[in-house]
């Protein structure tokens, strides 16, 4: 073994590095020296003259080892929970009927936020100098409980005030955390430790099925029967009717009708009769449809596609009154009943359509290749 030869100067060292330590209250865990220095009780006081008080003696643990100590959090701030009569919360619904808005039937967002910025415009409600903020009255601070709010910002701010996005498994989940109480553990080694950033899954609002449908051409796709389907469907009378009800056909436009500019119409199926006398111009079955007097045969409707003109020719008249526009309820109804019938007749009118142009192409390579033999 070697000896360790202490000198006065190196004691001279400990009793001020103690000193330090104690009057800035460094925990002996926490200090790599904390061994060393605790000789001081038994080292310093001889030689130096002086009295020591004895300090509790710790053990210093191993870097890896981890020391918890308990330290209580801050309750977090959980804002009021909102009452919700029927579609939205109360306090929107009072600030629609302040202005003299039906609240029965359930609004869209986006219809709302456009209410609340017209309703700053026509009471001068835009900051002066910040003219993309909104200075909030008595009823818009009932509504967002703040002063000001920024405008494009409404429409995130009205997303709690609508009872569809609201989860109530989450608002479960969350009370009960925040009744019971935590703690959390701190390591006096800290580890350093790496956590992969995740993004935030947006909530997409569920639409009520009872809303109205959307007529484009996406939508009328799902729901459009071509005259060769309808011929097709007919080899199976005892789903006949079902199928073709309440589905889109295309026909071509009442000739008496000025304002008409389209050549063909979109027209909903309205229901289905046996032809007391069928003939090659008419099938044994006709088709009763929206908007005509007299039912129609089926050799009478189009195989062709429609076009975008003519699906807003069917939105303007649902518009007009003339035709019952469909809820997303009837039309998701409607189109999982076709599905498969569509589905299996436009893959069948794809390949023919593919073998037509495969069989062009070759012609055209024969004439190419040999023009005396082909004529």
């Amino acid at each position: 073994m070697h000896a360790v030869v202490i000198t006065e100067k190196f004691l001279l060292s400990f009793k001020v590095s103690y000193e330090v330590v104690l009057l800035k209250g460094i925990r002996w865990s926490n200090c790599p020296v904390g061994i060393v220095l605790k000789l001081a009780d038994f080292v310093l006081a001889p030689i130096m003259g002086e009295k020591v008080a004895p300090l509790p003696f710790i053990w210093m643990e191993d870097p890896g080892s981890m020391d918890f100590t308990p330290q209580r959090t801050k309750r977090k701030y959980m804002p009021k929970k909102i009452e919700y009569v029927s579609w939205a919360s109360r306090p929107l619904i009072e600030f629609l009927e302040s202005l003299g808005r039906q609240t029965k039937e359930a609004l869209s967002q986006d219809d709302v936020s456009s209410m609340v910025i017209q309703y700053a415009k026509d009471h001068n409600l835009f900051h002066r100098e910040k003219k993309k903020r909104i200075v909030c009255d008595e009823r818009l601070h009932s509504l967002f409980g703040k002063k000001t709010v920024s405008r494009i910002k409404i429409h995130e701010l009205l997303e709690t005030h609508f009872a569809e996005n609201q989860d109530d498994s989450e608002d479960e989940s969350s009370s009960e955390e925040n009744e019971k109480d935590t703690f959390t553990y701190s390591k006096v080694q800290p580890v350093q430790t790496s956590y992969k950033k995740t993004n935030p899954k947006k909530k997409v609002a569920k639409i009520p099925k009872s809303f109205l449908a959307a007529i484009n051409s996406e939508n009328i796709k799902l729901i459009y029967l071509r005259r060769s389907l309808v011929q097709d469907l007919l080899k199976f009378p005892e789903t006949f009717d079902s199928k073709l009800v309440e589905s889109l056909v295309r026909v071509k436009s009442d000739p008496n009708d000025i304002l008409q500019k389209n050549s063909h119409q979109l027209v909903f199926v309205t229901g289905v009769k046996r032809n007391p006398e069928p003939d090659d111009s008419c099938s044994e079955m006709l088709l009763e449809v929206a908007d005509r007097t007299s039912a129609i045969g089926i050799p009478t409707l189009s195989d062709d596609n429609f076009s975008e003109d003519e699906c807003k020719d069917l939105h303007q008249r649902m518009k007009d009154g003339s035709l019952k526009q469909p809820t997303i309820g009837e039309l998701e109804e409607k189109a999982q009943v076709l599905h498969e019938d569509i589905t299996q007749h436009s893959i069948a009118r794809e390949l023919v359509l593919l073998q037509s142009k495969i069989d062009r192409a070759n012609e055209k390579g024969w004439r190419r290749e040999y023009p005396l033999l082909v004529s």
